[in-house]
C-alpha cells in the first residue's frame, strides 16, 4: 500500500513535464550560461503557475492543457468597428461560445483587487503624485546681449 501512495503522487509529474516541453517551450532550450538558462527556465515555471491558477480561478477546470485554452479561449478572431462615437470590438463568437466567453469575463472581472491602481483608491492614503524632475540647482549668467 505505501508503495501504491508513493507512486500515485507522483503520477501526474509526467503529464506536467511534457506540457511544459511541448505547451510551453521548455524543450532544448540552453543558454551559453547556467544562469542564462536557469533564469529561462524559471520564468517558464513562472507562467505555467500564472496559467494553473487562470485554470483555476477563471475557467473553473484544471484540466485543460495550454494549446487548448489557447484555441479556445486566447486566440479569437475580431473586428474594431463603431456605434456612434463608441468604439467597439466585435468579437467572432455566437451562441454558446459568446455567452461562456462573457461569463469568462465576468468572472476576471470579479477577482478582487486587480491592479495597483484599484488598491491605490481603496488605501486611505491619496494617490502619489506623477514623477516629475527637480529644477536645476544652478542657472548660469545670461550673457548680455551684443549690439
Amino acid at each position: 500500500m505505501q508503495t501504491w501512495r508513493f507512486y500515485d503522487s507522483r503520477a501526474e509529474s509526467e503529464n506536467r513535464i511534457k506540457e511544459l516541453k511541448h505547451d510551453f517551450g521548455a524543450d532544448g532550450f540552453c543558454l551559453h550560461s547556467f544562469d542564462g538558462t536557469e533564469a529561462a527556465f524559471r520564468l517558464i515555471c513562472f507562467l505555467f503557475n500564472l496559467i494553473a491558477d487562470f485554470k483555476r480561478e477563471i475557467t473553473q477546470n484544471e484540466a485543460p492543457r495550454l494549446m487548448t485554452l489557447r484555441t479556445r479561449l486566447l486566440v479569437i478572431g475580431a473586428i474594431r468597428g463603431a456605434d456612434g462615437r463608441q468604439q467597439l470590438l466585435r468579437l467572432g463568437l455566437r451562441g454558446r461560445w459568446r455567452q461562456r466567453f462573457a461569463a469568462l469575463l465576468a468572472r476576471i472581472a470579479a477577482l478582487p483587487l486587480s491592479t495597483v491602481a484599484q488598491s491605490a483608491a481603496d488605501q486611505k492614503n491619496p494617490v502619489p503624485r506623477p514623477w516629475k524632475p527637480p529644477p536645476p540647482r544652478f542657472q548660469p549668467p545670461l550673457l548680455p546681449a551684443l549690439k
